[in-house]
């Protein structure tokens, strides 16, 4: 019966030999329990799919841009739509690696869980969450969204010589 003893001791779960939590630890680890879009689903989960959700809109973003000529209208409304959703995050996110950007949505979305309360993201950069790791004013995130709006311009400004050729031809 001894020998029993040691083998519980070895099945059960250690502690992480570098200090990081146990994802099953606590009912709040375990994912999300209260928000109203990930209920019901693990961290690790939602990281996923956002992740993926982020490669799509990266691609399209790139397809957007590469076909601005043939379509400025519905390029331009895409772009915009995209920068929307993700710029809010990362200025650079269409160059961004979506697993990094992933993290930092699931970051602000297990803050928003913890709160129970649906901050925004401004109010959650505001506080100097950001300040310690994925994203602060420093890691040179100007150069893509220079770019970006450059594409913008040209696309808006193609719109525009095209519109006034139809006009007066």
């Amino acid at each position: 019966m001894q020998d029993q003893e040691p083998t519980a001791q070895r099945d059960s779960p250690l502690p992480d030999p570098q200090g990081r939590a146990d994802i099953g630890s606590t009912s709040f680890d375990r994912g999300f329990i209260w928000h109203p879009v990930y209920k019901g689903k693990s961290f690790q989960q939602v990281q996923r799919e956002v992740q993926e959700e982020i490669r799509r809109d990266q691609r399209s973003h790139h397809l957007a841009l590469e076909g601005a000529e043939q379509s400025e209208h519905d390029s331009l409304s895409k772009i915009v739509e995209l920068e929307r959703r993700w710029g809010t995050y990362d200025f650079d996110w269409a160059e961004m690696d979506p697993a990094l950007l992933a993290e930092r949505v699931v970051t602000f979305e297990r803050e928003r869980e913890k709160r129970r309360e649906l901050i925004s993201f401004d109010d959650y950069r505001t506080s100097g969450a950001l300040s310690g790791g994925a994203g602060g004013a420093g890691d040179g995130r100007s150069g893509g969204m220079l770019i970006r709006l450059l594409a913008i311009a040209a696309i808006v400004i193609v719109a525009i010589v095209i519109i006034l050729m139809v006009v007066s031809g």
